[in-house]
């Protein structure tokens, strides 16, 4: 019976192991658009999946605000300057053509 409670627990283990190690996999080459400050987290929308994410602001480069895109690189978060003046425009494109009156 202790063999089948062992291998119970190895297989726990594994699935746990399995679980952080999909998790990892699915945050590398990622990116994350801030979405607003709660306390001492950023709460971040992972643009892949659109699933929400709660990153503690340590872990943040100094210079983010909401609306800043973020990579997941070599275990760390990395603002993407380049993707967020882009979104930027983006969505300033899209006010602009939503208030642009018809002739």
């Amino acid at each position: 019976m202790n063999l089948e409670i062992e291998n119970a627990n190895n297989n726990l283990n594994h699935d746990n192991f399995s679980n952080d190690l999909k998790k990892h996999l699915e945050k590398t080459n990622t990116s994350f658009s801030i979405d607003r400050f709660e306390e001492n987290f950023a709460v971040c929308e992972n643009l892949k999946t659109g699933e929400f994410l709660n990153i503690p602001i340590e872990l943040l480069p100094d210079n983010c605000k909401e609306g800043s895109i973020l990579r997941f690189e070599n275990n760390k978060y990395i603002l993407d300057e380049e993707k967020t003046k882009a979104t930027q425009k983006e969505i300033e494109s899209l006010v602009n053509n939503l208030f642009k009156k018809k002739k």
